[in-house]
């Protein structure tokens, strides 16, 4: 039976990330389409929704969190563990169905959709029965498989969307499709779980327990934190400031890629690693190494060209948008260094630390968000989660470095990445001004530019990136061989 210490962490790492960049470019063609149908309001109301449902699902993503930390570890009773999956997932769906029922008219004026009760239940329904046992793939290490599967799950999702937005439903036909895509990518998940469910015993449920009271507020302290700017905006500002940084925020999202599909091998192989008493340092420094690898030149390139990259992508309605994209790319360079210490430190067992840094992150980004939003507007919420997400990124590595002394925090290759990306900034910004940039494809170019320059320079000067890159070529040749 796969488990995660039996595959390997680039592999899958890599493979993972081809996943995720494949998805990004099915679904930035989405959100242009349905940014430029729907406008800053309809697709700002979608988001909104979005947002509630995945803050109305943490619990069940906690359960889930805890049902990947017991399964990857050794000897798990991983029928029972997914028995008691299903049954927290079941009893959850019910309580939020009352929830909707009960706060119909509030979802109603908040999101400025006339369907927003019907959609909550629905969006709610596909993402608690999928999220949970994706974890389930992840856990044996499968993070590959898991990544492709949630493309093809993209895959069905746009021309669903589409079709259904085409018909006349708007915003709702946008829930609708990515619902009905997660239901149809269901069947496909499961091929991978392989494991029939049982009842659990209370021994399971008692160890499950023990993680989940942790994982639960963690996970829905850290969507809180996570959605928490585009919340703020719909309730001091309106949907369309939500719309506005919506769009900002998808532009930056493909710097978090290769973090988050190293962050799922990461904290199994940790966990499995750690229940078996072996070292896990190697891992966790590696990561950390590789985390930024996307998110520093894609800052270089926002603060290049902010207003080229989301006027030419989405519209002049969209312009705003581009004071917030700068201060997003910086997040998420922060972000992608305190994503794998959190695995980490979950991975070890301790949920009850980042329970408590969650917590101090989240208070901070809540003060300062509010008052910044309302002394400067959108830009202003952008500056605290900055903020917040540093202090995160702090508190995460001094106790990484107590408890994992040997674990690298700022490796040699991230700065190799910096210098690499400082050299593209220096090329790129000139020729922004000497070439004019009004089409797609002027953009497109210059883009492609700024990554080749990049990526010479960084195979150039990180030995470190070479020998990975070999090392991930020479493990792919033999497991094709041995297929």
């Amino acid at each position: 039976m796969t488990d995660a210490t039996s595959v390997s962490l680039g592999g899958e790492t890599v493979k993972a990330t081809a996943a995720k960049f494949t998805m990004a470019a099915i679904g930035f063609a989405g959100t242009i389409v349905f940014a430029r149908v729907l406008g800053p309001a309809g697709f700002g109301g979608f988001y909104l929704l979005f947002s509630l449902v995945k803050l109305g699902d943490r619990a069940v993503n906690g359960w889930g969190t805890a049902i990947m930390k017991r399964f990857s570890e050794a000897g798990a009773p991983e029928r029972e563990l997914i028995g008691g999956q299903l049954v927290f997932t079941l009893g959850w769906l019910g309580l939020m169905g009352v929830v909707s029922l009960l706060a119909s008219q509030w979802l109603v004026s908040y999101t400025g959709l006339a369907a927003a009760p019907v959609l909550f239940v629905v969006l709610m329904s596909a993402v608690t029965l999928y999220e949970p046992t994706d974890r389930v793939v992840q856990a044996r290490g499968l993070v590959g498989a898991s990544m492709w599967i949630d493309t093809f799950r993209s895959l069905l999702t746009f021309p669903l969307q589409l079709a259904l937005v085409l018909l006349g439903l708007g915003a709702a036909g946008m829930a609708y499709g990515l619902a009905a895509a997660t239901f149809l990518s269901l069947p496909v998940l499961w091929y991978f779980v392989r494991t029939k469910p049982t009842i659990p015993s209370r021994d399971t449920i008692t160890s499950l327990w023990s993680y989940a009271k942790y994982s639960i507020p963690n996970s829905f302290l850290g969507q809180t934190y996570d959605r928490f700017d585009i919340l703020l905006l719909g309730y001091l500002l309106a949907p369309a400031a939500a719309g506005q940084y919506e769009v900002a925020l998808k532009l930056t999202v493909p710097a978090t890629f290769v973090m988050m599909a190293a962050q799922s091998v990461l904290m199994a192989r940790v966990s499995r690693l750690h229940s078996q008493g072996e070292d896990v340092s190697d891992d966790v420094s590696n990561t950390l190494a590789f985390a930024s690898i996307v998110a520093i030149p894609m800052f270089f390139g926002a603060v290049a060209m902010p207003e080229l990259l989301v006027v030419t992508a989405f519209g002049s309605e969209y312009a705003d948008a581009a004071a917030l994209l700068v201060g997003l790319a910086l997040f998420q360079i922060v972000s992608t260094q305190s994503g794998p210490l959190t695995s980490a430190i979950g991975g070890i067992d301790r949920p009850d630390v980042n329970t408590w840094i969650s917590s101090t992150t989240l208070a901070l980004n809540i003060v300062l968000g509010v008052a910044l939003t309302l002394a400067y507007g959108a830009i202003g919420v952008v500056i605290a989660t900055v903020v917040a997400e540093t202090l995160r990124y702090l508190l995460s590595a001094y106790v990484v470095s107590r408890e994992l002394p040997a674990v690298e925090l700022v490796p040699r290759t991230l700065l190799e990445q910096v210098a690499a990306a400082v050299l593209m900034f220096v090329l790129v910004r000139p020729l922004i001004d000497i070439v004019a940039v009004d089409r797609w494809y002027h953009l497109l170019a210059v883009v492609a530019f700024g990554a080749a320059v990049y990526s010479v320079a960084l195979f150039a000067i990180s030995r470190k990136l070479r020998v990975t890159i070999e090392g991930v070529v020479r493990e792919s040749r033999l497991e094709i061989s041995s297929n």
